[in-house]
């Protein structure tokens, strides 16, 4: 079969082999083998790494899928070419990795390539790219965070919002329940901003390294609550 993939990760196997975990717009994550890739003259050595996306032709081998032909799109070499770019890109693909997903596959694969686009060819604050990804993922599971008002009341937002980390909404002081954090101004107004435009307007989109990271940090736990999935975000959180 013939599907559009991008590699998300990969082990090495016996030999000169390589397993990859394959994110596909037709079949979602599969696994599948790269026979003698790890070879210096290996044709399809570098459809290996991760970032690279491609088309990919995968047949049922002997207990496994194997890769037998890529048509390669995009390597995004450019993340490699910078630290905080590629820490940041692979943070994208640990997300995706954590995912379940059935009709959701599609529009995460379509962000996920919007993203990794954006960070290797575009100057963005840092983080930007990896704070949208994560807002749309809320999104596109019906868990929609940014909110104009108190989802519990319904009155504006004046000197106090939290995120109640029990249902992923905000709210207000008043509403405030127990498993909840406030949100600085600073953040909800990255929030709202990145939450109500596409990447393409990343790069005019303008905050501090500090106020990101706060953001970035409180997106994570949401993560982590509506998915029951710990993220690492190495080069990121530690």
């Amino acid at each position: 079969m013939k599907i559009k993939a991008i590699v998300l990760k990969g082990q090495n196997a016996k030999e000169k082999d390589k397993n990859i975990l394959l994110f596909s717009l037709e079949e979602g994550k599969i696994w599948a083998t790269l026979k003698g890739v790890r070879g210096e003259k290996a044709k399809m050595k570098y459809a290996k790494e991760p970032f690279c996306f491609g088309d990919f032709i995968v047949e049922e081998g002997k207990g496994s899928k194997i890769v037998t032909s890529v048509d390669i799109i995009e390597p995004f070499d450019e993340l490699a070419q910078d630290i905080d770019k590629y820490f940041e890109g692979n943070a994208l693909l640990e997300i995706v990795n954590e995912l379940k997903f059935d009709s959701e596959k599609v529009q995460i694969f379509i962000n996920l390539i919007k993203a990794l686009k954006t960070l290797a060819f575009h100057k963005t604050s840092k983080y930007a790219c990896l704070i949208k990804f994560l807002i749309d993922i809320f999104s596109i599971y019906g868990l929609t965070l940014y909110s104009p008002k108190c989802t519990s009341c319904g009155s504006e937002f004046h000197d106090h919002i939290f995120i109640n980390y029990t249902v992923g909404e905000l709210c207000c002081k008043s509403c405030e329940p127990f498993q909840s954090e406030e949100i600085g101004k600073g953040e909800y107004n990255i929030l709202k901003l990145l939450s109500t435009n596409d990447y393409d307007k990343l790069p005019t989109i303008k905050f501090s390294e500090e106020l990101g990271l706060k953001l970035l940090k409180v997106l994570v736990t949401n993560f982590e609550y509506r998915f029951d999935k710990q993220l690492k975000l190495i080069g990121i959180l530690n």
